[in-house]
């Protein structure tokens, strides 16, 4: 049972429009999300819908899942390996979130980081100067 203050507070918001608008900025704040994440990752050929909260990469040769989830990530972006989403054999890909990120240019900072690892091989993107 829903706590009768949680339900008066949802009741409020939906009858005076509350509901609609946060749903509304939070659509707003996925489509522009989704929009950095296209533009930084478009050579990468990312899967993904404008209203989700992340995206499939799928990875090219060297890349592995394992070998890219295992990375330190950009902070605010979650990687996850496609091993946990997978039934039968899991693609060479990752999930990407993108709700995480506390702003837009977190995101995008974190995403071109992923971006230039990317471009580089395994190996060198690790090596550390």
């Amino acid at each position: 049972m829903a706590s009768p203050l949680t339900a008066a507070i949802a009741t409020r918001w939906i009858e005076d429009g509350t509901a609609d608008a946060v749903l509304a900025a939070i659509r707003a704040e996925t489509r522009a999300r989704q929009a950095i994440a296209a533009e930084i990752l478009a050579p990468f050929a990312p899967v993904t819908d404008p209203n989700a909260f992340h995206l499939w990469l799928p990875l090219a040769e060297p890349w592995t899942r394992v070998e890219l989830a295992s990375r330190p990530r950009p902070l605010g972006i979650g990687i996850v390996s496609s091993d946990a989403f997978a039934v039968g054999p899991p693609p060479e890909a990752v999930r990407i979130g993108l709700g995480a990120a506390e702003s837009r240019e977190v995101l995008e900072r974190g995403l071109r980081e992923i971006a230039e690892m990317l471009e580089q091989s395994p190996a060198f993107s690790s090596t550390i100067v």
